[in-house]
């Protein structure tokens, strides 16, 4: 009987625990409904802001309370369709079609900037092939009146496989608006902006920390001054004249002509450098000496389009200083040749603390036209590259001097952890075309290329893209 008497008490208990447990859960549920209902609208809409404008809008059908909250948004605005309207203007070949769309598109923006009714707001891009400059009028003056810390307008158009530059002018009657002092970041592409408006417009810019301007039919001269103390990152396109003097600039990237830059005090840990400055620097090595020894990361574009860079007719090594602070060096070539490899070795042997080294090839041929094979080459030499853990190669097509230098650096480099492969050809990259170019037989054939190269060397790990 005590038994029994044991196992009813233990069911017995068994079945409050069961009630409480219900009652437990009940009552937390409750608890979130009610916790959730009193916070109040400005804490919902801080909700709201972390969430993107589409996502914040959907919440309107929640209820009677939700249906007007994410007017009051004040998070990140990215009105992106640039590359989706390029594929379609691709695939279409239809003006009309196209023309449509953008309307759509611009419609679509203008609606959800006039709905916003948040006195601030974080950031605002709009990334999109667009003609209409009295709508462009009104999003630069929302974004002025909104105080937007962050501000793109990428205009750039897509026509006839390559992207074009477009003609808007930004207003000069805005630059003198102080609202722009809240700025932190702004990118401007395929904006007509001269150098005297732009100096004005930083003017009013003291937390500026990131400036990209590209792409600017108008801007020939510019002088970045100290007043801007907070510059950390700095990219331009075509300058004739170009003046720097930011104490706290890191990173500059800039792709110009073939003409010196007055850099000032400067302390950079990152630099990208293309176009004809590119060729530039490799004749010049000695004025890029005096801030190269303390650079992080390295990215030379030596494959111009119009072939600004040519090897010299009888092969060199280019003498550098030992680069012991670099930790990641990219290089895009042109693989006409084995002498285009030249200034690959040269860097490589230079960073001897080098981590990753990526390699950006375009129109790889498939023999040397001149002179030497890669073991008659002084790049040969590369056998202590005792520090790279990671190389990342674009555009290999297996076609001999290509893989050839491959396989010279995986060889020596000791440390080597990781390979990474993309078959895709470096110019197709980020365009319309590079999701078609993945499926076409020539990419195809180049990744066998890339799975045959990583079969003659299973000692080490091989990433296939």
């Amino acid at each position: 009987m005590e038994s029994v008497s044991c196992i009813t008490d233990k069911n017995s208990l068994l079945h409050c625990n069961k009630e409480m447990k219900r009652e437990i859960v009940s009552e937390d549920y409750t608890c979130v409904r009610d916790r959730l209902s009193e916070l109040s609208d400005d804490v919902l809409v801080n909700v709201l802001s972390c969430l993107t404008i589409q996502e914040a809008a959907r919440t309107s059908i929640l209820s009677s309370r939700w249906r007007y909250l994410w007017k009051w948004f004040t998070g990140c605005l990215n009105f992106h369709n640039s590359l989706t309207m390029a594929a379609h203007k691709f695939e279409l070949r239809d003006d009309k079609v196209f023309d449509v769309e953008r309307r759509k598109f611009v419609s679509w923006v203008n609606q959800v900037l006039r709905s916003l009714q948040s006195c601030t707001m974080e950031e605002l891009r709009i990334r999109f092939d667009v003609t209409s400059d009295d709508d462009i009028h009104n999003w630069i003056k929302f974004a002025v009146e909104k105080k937007v810390r962050r501000l793109e307008l990428n205009f750039r158009r897509f026509l006839a496989g390559r992207w074009e530059v477009g003609q808007y002018n930004f207003p000069p009657h805005f630059v003198s608006y102080s609202s722009f002092s809240s700025l932190t970041e702004l990118s401007l592409i395929n904006v007509a902006i001269t150098g005297d408006i732009l100096a004005h417009l930083l003017s009013y810019c003291p937390l500026l920390e990131v400036l990209s301007v590209i792409q600017s039919v108008c801007l020939k001269h510019l002088k970045v001054s100290g007043s801007l103390l907070k510059l950390k990152y700095l990219k331009l396109g075509y300058l004739e004249h170009l003046e720097i003097d930011a104490p706290n600039l890191i990173s500059f990237e800039f792709n110009g002509p073939a003409k010196p830059i007055c850099l000032g005090e400067v302390c950079l840990a990152e630099v990208s450098f293309g176009g004809s400055f590119s060729n530039y620097i490799m004749k010049n090595l000695c004025w890029l000496s005096s801030f190269l020894v303390r650079l992080h990361t390295l990215k030379l574009n030596l494959a111009s389009p119009w072939k600004a860079y040519s090897v010299p007719a009888v092969a060199v090594y280019y003498n550098l200083p030992e680069l012991y602070n670099l930790k990641h060096l990219e290089m895009e070539i042109d693989l006409l040749d084995d002498d285009h490899l030249l200034p690959c070795a040269s860097f490589l042997n230079a960073a001897t603390s080098l981590y990753k080294f990526t390699l950006k090839l375009y129109d790889v041929k498939p023999f040397a036209r001149w002179v030497q094979t890669i073991k008659d080459h002084v790049y040969s030499s590369l056998s202590e590259l005792i520090s790279i853990r990671e190389l990342e190669v674009v555009g290999l097509e297996g076609c001999g001097a290509d893989t050839d230098f491959v396989i010279c650096l995986i060889e020596n480099a000791e440390l080597l952890e990781k390979i990474i492969i993309d078959p895709c050809k470096t110019r197709i990259l980020g365009t319309p075309y590079e999701s078609s170019y993945r499926e076409c037989a020539e990419y195809q054939s180049n990744r066998r290329q890339a799975i045959q190269l990583a079969a003659r060397l299973p000692l080490w790990e091989f990433v296939i893209l």
